[in-house]
C-alpha cells in the first residue's frame, strides 16, 4: 500500500479552508458595500454592520495566517539556515519549529480560556439580526465566545500545520535532503 503524501493530507484542508476565507471575503465586501450605498446613499444604516464586519476580519486573520505561513509571508529569520551545512539547518529549523509550535500552542491555550471566561457576554450586532427577523420569537443570542474563539482556532491550525512541517524536517534529516527540499513549495497550488 502506498504511504500518502503530507500533500495530499492537506489538500482537503487546504481547498476548504481557501474557500471558507473566500466566503467571508465576499461577505464582508458585500455587506459593506451594502452599508455605504445605505449610508451615503439613502441617509440610513444597518446597526449592526459594522459590528459584524469587524468580527468576520478577526476570523479572517486567524484563518488566514495558515496561507500566510505557507506562502512566507510571516517575518522570519531564514538567512542562518540557508548558510549552514545540511543537517545543522535541519536541526536549527526544528527548533525553530518547536518554538513556533510552542507559542501557538500557549496562545491557543490562553485564546481559550479568555473566550471561556469573557465570551458570555451577547454579541449585540447577531442579537439585533435575529430580532428584526423574528421579532419577539426570536432565538437566544450567541456570545462573543464565537468570537474570541477565533484565536484558539487559528492557533491550532498553525500550530498543526508547523507540526507538519517539523515531521518534513525530520523525515529530510533521515533521508538526506536539505532545508530547501522541505520548504520548496509552489503558493501558486495552495488554491488549487
Amino acid at each position: 500500500m502506498a504511504m500518502l503524501s503530507p500533500d495530499t493530507l492537506q489538500r482537503p484542508f487546504r481547498v476548504t479552508l481557501w474557500w471558507f476565507l473566500v466566503t467571508l471575503v465576499g461577505s464582508l465586501m458585500a455587506l459593506m458595500t451594502l452599508q455605504v450605498v445605505l449610508r451615503y446613499g439613502f441617509n440610513a444604516s444597518l446597526l449592526w454592520a459594522e459590528e459584524l464586519c469587524r468580527y468576520m476580519l478577526i476570523w479572517m486573520a486567524f484563518l488566514g495566517v495558515v496561507f500566510a505561513y505557507e506562502r512566507g509571508e510571516i517575518a522570519a529569520i531564514g538567512f542562518l539556515a540557508s548558510v549552514l551545512p545540511r543537517v545543522p539547518a535541519l536541526l536549527l529549523t526544528l527548533f525553530g519549529l518547536s518554538l513556533s509550535i510552542l507559542l501557538c500552542a500557549l496562545l491557543g491555550w490562553f485564546g481559550w480560556v479568555y473566550a471561556t471566561r469573557a465570551g458570555s457576554s451577547q454579541i449585540p450586532a447577531i442579537g439585533f439580526i435575529l430580532e428584526g427577523l423574528f421579532g419577539d420569537n426570536a432565538p437566544p443570542t450567541p456570545g462573543r465566545f464565537w468570537v474570541y474563539i477565533a484565536l484558539p482556532v487559528g492557533m491550532g491550525l498553525l500550530g498543526l500545520r508547523l507540526l507538519g512541517d517539523a515531521v518534513l524536517c525530520v523525515q529530510a534529516l533521515a533521508k538526506g535532503r536539505s532545508v530547501e527540499d522541505v520548504f520548496d513549495r509552489d503558493p501558486t497550488e495552495l488554491s488549487e
